[in-house]
């Protein structure tokens, strides 16, 4: 998860910043039972450019469940790492 300022770590959190990646996302709004559709769609549009993959994929949570209980509401960008 993204946050903004400066943070202790705590026994169960812990901060750290990443280094920048070049990445093939999506955002999807709208329910999580899209990944099954949204995931073989980027795989194939990374192959398809001439992109290879360079780690495991991850998502962002722009609106989730913490956000709204609506599951039409939600958006997600869905992020592979490529090169």
């Amino acid at each position: 998860m993204t946050v903004k300022g400066t943070y202790e770590d705590t026994e169960h959190v812990k901060f750290q910043t990443l280094p920048a990646v070049k990445v093939a996302s999506c955002i999807m709004k709208g329910s999580y039972a899209q990944m099954n559709e949204v995931v073989p769609t980027i795989v194939n549009w990374i192959k398809a450019n001439g992109y290879e993959s360079n780690g495991p994929m991850f998502n962002i949570y722009h609106v989730g469940p913490v956000q709204t209980q609506n599951p039409d509401e939600f958006v997600t960008e869905v992020c592979f790492p490529v090169k």
